[in-house]
């Protein structure tokens, strides 16, 4: 009978800026989560601070303070979407399948949770949320592409990861709150300093797609050269004949 390889071991690369402080930080915390708290807690707690980061953008149409309760949101979302795997491992409880599923499906939810929320709020134009939606999740299909074809899980690119991208985004959250989101002309547009911010971060991410898939690219066709044309001519003679 013949058998199927199942395997689902896929190389690892996470080489983000603030990987050290994670590896540190991660399994620590992990050790000391009580044994009744499971990764899939941990998945669902993430998806509710995601809703609560969007609700908290479409509160700042009411007042901009709701903005500090999305900063809370993007620490909780850290913690447990960073948190499910390391407990995962650290207990050696590991899902291959499972986890990868459920993990990178939660995150297409919570992308649009919190970029949605951003759009429906008085900082940033939907049109740039929309933007962002897009521009995010087209990494995330690279990263799916890379894992399927080359069995490598690259989750960073250029030092940049989630947890550096949530960073960025508290810190634009601050200065935003302190400057009141001022509008910024261009020409005939206008744009609200948030919306700038969007629109330079999707043009980062589509940057980082572009560039990344030419690599991507090339390393595939190194391992995976085209045929001769005498070994392509024979097999196919050999198929004609059979």
């Amino acid at each position: 009978m013949e058998t199927q390889d199942r395997s689902t071991h896929k190389e690892r690369i996470n080489r983000i800026s603030l990987g050290p402080f994670e590896r540190r930080v991660l399994p620590w915390m992990a050790t000391r989560l009580p044994e009744w708290i499971v990764p899939d807690h941990l998945t669902i707690l993430g998806l509710f601070a995601a809703l609560l980061i969007g609700m908290s953008y479409w509160l700042t149409n009411y007042s901009l303070n709701w903005i500090w309760l999305a900063n809370f949101g993007f620490i909780v979302h850290w913690w447990a979407d960073s948190l499910d795997g390391t407990l995962a491992r650290v207990r050696h409880i590991e899902r291959e399948r499972y986890g990868f599923f459920i993990d990178h499906y939660s995150d297409t939810i919570a992308i649009f949770l919190i970029c949605f929320g951003m759009g429906l709020s008085s900082i940033l134009d939907m049109k740039v949320s929309l933007l962002l939606i897009s521009a995010y999740y087209s990494i995330t299909i690279l990263v799916y592409l890379v894992t399927i074809t080359r069995d490598v899980f690259k989750i960073s690119f250029a030092g940049m990861g989630p947890t550096e991208v949530r960073l960025i985004v508290i810190i634009a959250n601050i200065i935003v709150w302190y400057l009141d989101n001022p509008l910024i002309r261009f020409h005939h547009a206008e744009f609200t300093l948030y919306s700038l911010f969007g629109l330079v971060v999707s043009i980062i991410l589509f940057s980082f797609f572009l560039i990344f898939g030419v690599i991507e690219r090339r390393k595939l066709a190194q391992l995976d050269p085209p045929r001769s044309r005498d070994l392509s001519r024979s097999k196919s003679n050999e198929n004609v004949k059979h």
